[in-house]
């Protein structure tokens, strides 16, 4: 089967929908497919030898809407040109035969984006600038338009949480939804590297063997919910020395909170400084070590706004590790049908995140979790192979 993935940019160090979508080609070609992945930039540095075709299209213009409409151009000369058996795009394009945005619907997006303001005065001000990103509203009228159209491009929707997105914004009926919930490539996170790796930093970070360890992992910790987590990791802490106190109950670890990216965080670390959690929420900066942080840690924290389904909690989950998050993340799905970690309603519940984090660091509940996690083999079920294959039978319908 010969398949075009396409996307707006492809830079592999980025991370995020680009890494997914880089994994996703990997996959595919393994399988079988005859993948090319389109796009209007690209940046495959330090993969020199890459097992699937790119070809980079010609597009131009000054701002993000004159580019955005010579990508759907440029798009649209490229499949008349070329045969494909399927057009897979990650962008809203006419020309595709399968739309998945990566990061669920961008009006909801856009959406979810504003409310992670807490301050009334800089949500409003972010939804005055929202209205006035001619480049953002230029994708969400052609995400409408797809959607509107009868014959426009079927959705592979990453998580339920995405289906709902367009079928409350867009109307999108039942027919031409299908929920194929996202992966992650397991090999190189369960591999004898990353969990020789987690055992070096499990004794350098917990030398007695005494801590709970929390991961953090954002490049923006305003939408991923810093705040939140270090409010709660506060509470957290005060109501465990609470308990200590107490006779007959469960001893509780300490915790500590490993933050990981290289967004703004300058104003958490004031944060942590004013509530005094600087021996407990360590910065850690950008890394290129998630699978051997992930095989360190006792759980993934990710108390976010909006994710169509985080690849982080996947991880997490492809380690055998429970994961905490919010119900407006696709990944929570996973979470709900097991004792696998915890779903909270609204990140900025305190209450409820304090309340995850302490049964955590119950030792012998965060093991019943990762006994739990790989009795059930979620390494399997959060896979991009499993997804991977899903897709060819979607793709054969």
């Amino acid at each position: 089967m010969k398949i075009a993935l396409v996307l707006e940019k492809f830079t592999i160090s980025r991370g995020g929908a680009e890494r997914s979508t880089y994994e996703l080609a990997c996959a595919l070609t393994e399988l079988g497919a005859d993948v090319t992945l389109l796009a209007g930039k690209i940046n495959a540095g330090g993969l020199d030898d890459l097992p699937f075709r790119t070809r980079q299209l010609d597009i131009n213009g000054m701002t993000r809407t004159q580019r955005w409409h010579s990508l759907e151009r440029a798009i649209t000369v490229h499949v008349s040109q070329n045969k494909y058996d399927v057009v897979h795009s990650m962008a809203p394009l006419f020309a595709a035969d399968v739309y998945q945005p990566r990061g669920g619907s961008i009006l909801h997006s856009s959406s979810r984006h504003i409310r992670s303001y807490n301050n009334p005065v800089s949500a409003v001000v972010k939804r005055v600038t929202a209205w006035l990103n001619m480049g953002r509203r230029a994708r969400i009228n052609s995400e409408r338009a797809i959607c509107q159209r009868h014959d426009g491009p079927l959705l592979a929707a990453l998580s339920e949480y995405v289906a709902r997105q367009f079928k409350t914004d867009y109307n999108l009926p039942d027919e031409r939804i299908r929920v194929i919930r996202n992966g992650v490539n397991t090999n190189r996170l369960r591999s004898e590297q990353a969990v020789s790796e987690g055992a070096k930093f499990r004794s350098l970070y917990d030398g007695k063997g005494d801590l709970a360890l929390f991961l953090f992992a954002a490049e923006n910790p305003r939408l991923k919910g810093l705040e939140w987590l270090i409010r709660s990791a506060q509470q957290a802490a005060e109501q465990a020395v609470q308990q200590a106190d107490q006779p007959l109950t469960t001893p509780l670890r300490d915790f500590r909170i490993m933050v990981i990216g290289s967004g703004k965080f300058n104003s958490y670390r004031s944060l942590v400084r004013q509530l005094r959690l600087d021996q407990r929420i360590l910065f850690m900066g950008s890394t290129n070590h998630i699978p051997g942080l992930l095989q360190m840690c006792d759980a993934v924290v990710l108390p976010t706004y909006n994710d169509a389904c985080s690849r982080m909690v996947l991880e997490a989950l492809a380690v055998g590790k429970p994961a905490v998050t919010t119900a407006f993340n696709g990944a929570a799905e996973f979470l709900r049908e097991g004792d696998y970690g915890f779903v909270i309603d609204r990140c900025d519940d305190v209450p409820a995140l304090t309340d995850a984090l302490l049964h955590l660091c119950d030792h012998n509940r965060q093991q019943q979790m990762c006994r739990e996690i790989e009795a059930n083999r979620l390494y399997e079920k959060v896979s991009m192979k499993r997804h991977a294959r899903e897709l060819l039978a979607f793709y054969g319908q």
